[in-house]
């Protein structure tokens, strides 16, 4: 008896219509409209793919005119990421009353989405980041806890030795709020770069936001900031690198971004994700600006190779080489390359099921004051060892 073919899985489409859909979601972040096959698993597969790189809303304002039927499936992307921006800019006129005169800034989700991204008001982000001094953190706890706001963590995120660079908040409407005493989280990635929060505190600025105002960080440390988060959860989605791109097509002075990239450590950050954003979406950069930002040749072409071999626009999993090379960064080239090298080889451990990561606490609780307490204790303690 003749053996039958074997069958692909469903929903796995061929290299081509793969590459076609790769392009059609870069193509959404250049503000093109794309041509898709008329093909259902192929037009299925994108929806999923533009989710996955979470510009789903700009691929339904894209296809409204030229595709109809594919943007009304993108409809309630659009809608959500247009109500949830409403609400934020909402939670942002009420943060402003209830920190008072505390110095405080905001980051990343409503910024981003109304001063750099092609439709304005349509990025999607599901919180509110504030970054305030970390001298000034119990009291700005007290005044959200009396204003009827309660923390989200758990009492053991809390009293993690390595004291988070920020804690989880719900508003009495529901908003997230991540508070940030450092726009780093992780104690160990800190220790990696030097991003001073009452240096960037002393710099922001005001901007319009949902027809008021809100502080935010000023220009360049917006670009720096931005492209260094990308790099730290890896530049592995369209939207991170869409950020990067528009941003960086208002630099003014890119002198000044270079500068203040070698003052925090992160040239090789910012490098690795600028030349991404460009290989990509064809970001303009002055010529050898990673260079001036401490690439050497050799991680260029590292780098530049995955870019190529397995662009972000492709990939539709957390892991990847794309991910790999950019959480990799370090203050130096050299020290990246290492981390690349290190990263790969914990990477195959955990794929044979080798892995020394401690098992999550089954019974986890949310916190209570003492657990607030004891994380600000941590946080003060460490403000008096860097002041």
């Amino acid at each position: 008896m003749a053996r039958s073919a074997r069958r692909p899985p469903p929903g796995v489409t061929s290299l081509r219509s793969r590459r076609a859909i790769s392009t059609a979601v870069r193509d959404i972040c250049r503000g093109r409209a794309p041509e898709l096959p008329d093909d259902s698993a192929v037009r299925r597969e994108f929806r999923g793919a533009v989710r996955h790189h979470r510009v789903a809303p700009l691929a339904h304002v894209l296809l409204r005119s030229g595709d109809p039927p594919l943007a009304a499936l993108l409809k309630p992307d659009r809608d959500a990421a247009m109500g949830r921006h409403l609400a934020a800019t909402l939670a942002l006129d009420d943060l402003g009353r209830v920190l008072g005169d505390i110095g405080w800034a905001t980051f990343k989700g409503p910024i981003l989405s109304e001063h750099a991204h092609p439709a304005p008001g349509l990025r999607s982000y599901t919180d509110v980041d504030v970054l305030i001094s970390p001298s000034s953190l119990r009291t700005a706890s007290a005044r959200l806890l009396d204003a009827g706001w309660e923390v989200a963590d758990y009492d053991d995120m809390l009293a993690n030795p390595d004291t988070p660079g920020e804690m989880h908040w719900v508003g009495p409407h529901g908003t997230l709020l991540d508070l940030h005493w450092s726009v780093i989280n992780m104690a160990s990635t800190r220790r990696e770069f030097t991003v001073r929060t009452d240096e960037l505190l002393d710099r922001r600025v005001r901007v319009p936001v949902g027809g008021a105002s809100t502080w935010t960080l000023d220009p360049v440390d917006t670009v720096a900031h931005v492209a260094l988060h990308a790099a730290l959860t890896g530049a592995h989605r369209m939207l991170l690198l869409l950020d990067v791109d528009q941003l960086a097509r208002r630099i003014a002075d890119w002198d000044e971004l270079v500068d203040r990239a070698h003052s925090w450590g992160a040239g090789p950050a910012l490098g690795i994700v600028l030349a991404r954003a460009r290989a990509l979406l064809g970001t303009p950069l002055p010529k050898g600006l990673t260079h001036d930002l401490g690439i050497t040749a050799g991680l260029r072409v590292v780098s530049g190779t995955v870019d190529r071999l397995a662009p972000v626009s492709s990939v539709r999993r957390e892991s990847s080489l794309a991910r790999l090379v950019a959480r990799s960064s370090r203050s130096t080239s050299g020290r990246t390359s290492t981390a690349i090298v290190r990263r790969s080889a914990r990477g195959l451990t955990g794929r044979m099921g080798i892995s020394d990561r401690a098992p999550t606490p089954a019974d986890r609780r949310p916190a209570d004051r003492d657990a607030l307490e004891t994380y600000l204790r941590m946080v003060e303690v460490h403000a008096e060892a860097v002041s």
